[in-house]
């Protein structure tokens, strides 16, 4: 089924402009938010049943709960904010993740969720060339990952609107003394440890369900904020800032995207976020990675972000993992899809049917695994993602369940997991490829 041409205009312009009646007045009483803050508060979901990884001998298992709620804003109707925390595991604080979208005429107030998939992408990758160097004992002066991940909208503005990504660019630089054939024997032992390039690679199992009402929104529900400075900080690090665009030496970034309420007629729209992670050489956190990231669109900044894999070191964490930016990106991104649907079939209730959809959230759970995590046939995981999208509505079961199916299917980060996506990774050694 298509849309009447001046039906999706309408959405289109009142959509990007964050223009909504739901959230004229969501101002009156906000919170001000930082981008990312340590919370007291782990992960509260009441539909999805948090579970502990189990441990096996030489296996490092880490299950990651991710909620994702909205924030109430006039000015921006995609606002939301994601708190994520690997299950009863110590050593792991809670994180507090705002997260949005650019406008026609405004400007992200945090970065949006491809941006932390990304990063989670890159700072994965880099922990994984670091810790393979370690346990093949090998001089590696610098590293750094630059990564590029394209996505793709087909057939927006429809009810077969999906979305995809098609590919993941993750090139490794190192500067080293080594010679080329340890360098090389280095990047396939990465590789294959790393959790998010398997789980992009191969099928992942995503279990999703639809939860209506019940006692799920009990003292629970959306409030209004705002975000109203781009720098987070925390135990003396500025975790959050917004910066020049990241330069990468190994692929072109390409121009900005803009996203017109006309460039939904086209059929399909491709955008891509580049990431560029190193290490924040931090003598007391040695897998602290400093990542720039950047979505390549008209109105989305360039961040500093900060990953902290420093397992098993002691001392505070000072950052989310690599692994709570890929659960909480991919959480994030559902939570988009479910915006963007809420205003679209909203706004064309009267031709087609009426959702009435008063709040929503996702709640989300990933399993990650090693296997033989201090040898050289280190192997990473990703077993399965469990979804719940909760909805708070008095609409049909069948009105609900198409709003549901048209948001899993939008979804970009779901759609990388569920199925096998394309991975192109080359290796430079002092500037040269090999």
């Amino acid at each position: 089924m298509k849309w009447h041409a001046s039906i999706i205009t309408t959405v289109m312009i009142l959509m990007m402009a964050g223009c909504t009646t739901d959230n004229k007045e969501q101002n009156v009483s906000s919170i001000e938010y930082h981008v990312q803050s340590r919370v007291e508060k782990s992960p509260e979901p009441t539909a999805l049943r948090p579970a502990k990884a189990d441990f096996s001998k030489g296996s490092v298992s880490e299950n990651v709960v991710v909620v994702a709620e909205r924030v109430l804003n006039k000015d921006s109707f995609m606002l939301k904010k994601g708190t994520v925390q690997p299950v009863g595991e110590a050593g792991f604080s809670s994180w507090q993740l705002l997260c949005d979208e650019g406008g026609i005429n405004y400007e992200q107030s945090s970065p949006n969720p491809l941006s932390y998939l990304t990063t989670g992408i890159a700072s994965n990758l880099l922990t994984q060339v670091q810790r393979s160097a370690e346990i093949l004992n090998l001089d590696i002066d610098t590293v750094k990952v630059e990564a590029k991940v394209l996505f793709r909208f087909d057939d927006p503005m429809s009810d077969q609107w999906a979305g995809y990504t098609d590919k993941v660019i993750a090139n490794i630089l190192i500067e080293s003394k080594e010679s080329s054939e340890k360098i090389s024997e280095l990047k396939k032992m990465a590789l294959k440890a790393w959790v998010a390039g398997e789980g992009l690679a191969n099928k992942t199992e995503i279990q999703t369900e639809l939860v209506i009402n019940g006692n799920h929104w009990d003292g629970k529900g959306s409030r209004g904020g705002r975000v109203p400075d781009p720098i987070s900080v925390d135990n003396n690090l500025t975790l959050t800032s917004k910066t020049a665009a990241p330069k990468p030496a190994t692929f072109e970034v390409g121009e900005d995207v803009g996203i017109s309420p006309m460039a939904f007629f086209k059929g399909h729209i491709e955008f891509a976020v580049v990431a560029i992670a190193e290490s924040a050489a931090d003598a007391e956190r040695p897998y602290l990675q400093k990542v720039t990231v950047r979505a390549i669109q008209e109105n989305y900044a360039a961040w500093i972000l900060y990953a902290d894999d420093s397992y098993g070191t002691d001392g505070l964490d000072k950052a989310p993992t690599s692994l709570d930016y890929l659960a909480a990106g991919m959480a994030l991104c559902l939570m988009s899809q479910l915006d963007l649907n809420n205003e679209f079939f909203r706004l064309i209730h009267r031709t087609v049917f009426r959702p009435d959809i008063n709040n929503y959230r996702v709640e989300q759970q990933v399993n990650y695994r090693q296997e033989n995590s201090r040898s050289p046939e280190i192997a990473g995981y990703i077993d399965t993602v469990i979804t719940k999208v909760v909805v708070n509505s008095q609409a049909s079961e069948e009105d609900l369940n198409t709003f549901f199916n048209q948001s899993l299917r939008m979804c970009f980060a779901g759609e990388a997991f569920k199925n096998e996506t394309e991975i192109v990774s080359k290796l430079y050694l002092n500037g040269g490829e090999i």
